[in-house]
């Protein structure tokens, strides 16, 4: 019983850590300062608050496998459940996408913007880095969309899991 009561409340605390990366940032952060600040201005801060923003998720998503992994080794017992697999499979999935989007993507879009900032809009190129920069936006966000679909039909598993 205790267990279960330590995987439960880890698994709320690393979605709710992860969750507050997400919302803080995509709903909040990112579209208030590009309200009110220069888009170069903006972008500069985002960047900044976006490594951030990754790094906490990245705390949530540790707490939240960690309690996947305390919930095989002491909790569960024989094969694994559809509910488990429910609330498992996607907090992995997301976790991973995440990383990509942190260690893989962010670097390149900020390279980019900061190329792109430092260029004249009339120089040979800059349209096409410009498209280029808005396609790795595009995926960024798509990818952040995919993490938060997915942490959300984990919170189900657990649900489905715990009763």
């Amino acid at each position: 019983m205790l267990a279960e009561s330590a995987v439960l409340l880890l698994s709320i605390i690393g979605v709710a850590v992860w969750l507050s990366a997400i919302i803080g940032f995509g709903l909040i952060a990112a579209p208030l300062l590009h309200r009110k600040l220069s888009p170069k201005e903006a972008g500069e801060l985002v960047s900044q608050i976006l490594d951030r923003a990754h790094l906490v998720g990245w705390y949530g998503a540790l707490i939240s496998l960690t309690s996947i992994i305390i919930y095989s080794l002491v909790v569960s017992t024989g094969a694994a459940e559809p509910a488990f697999l429910l609330w498992s499979l996607p907090l992995i999935l997301a976790s991973s996408i995440w990383w990509v989007s942190w260690k893989k993507i962010l670097p390149k879009a900020n390279n980019l913007r900061i190329a792109i900032n430092n260029t004249n809009e009339s120089e040979v190129g800059f349209a096409e880095a410009k498209k280029l920069f808005d396609d790795i936006h595009k995926l960024s966000v798509t990818l952040w969309k995919g993490c938060l679909f997915l942490i959300l039909s984990s919170i189900a598993g657990l649900a489905w899991l715990s009763t």
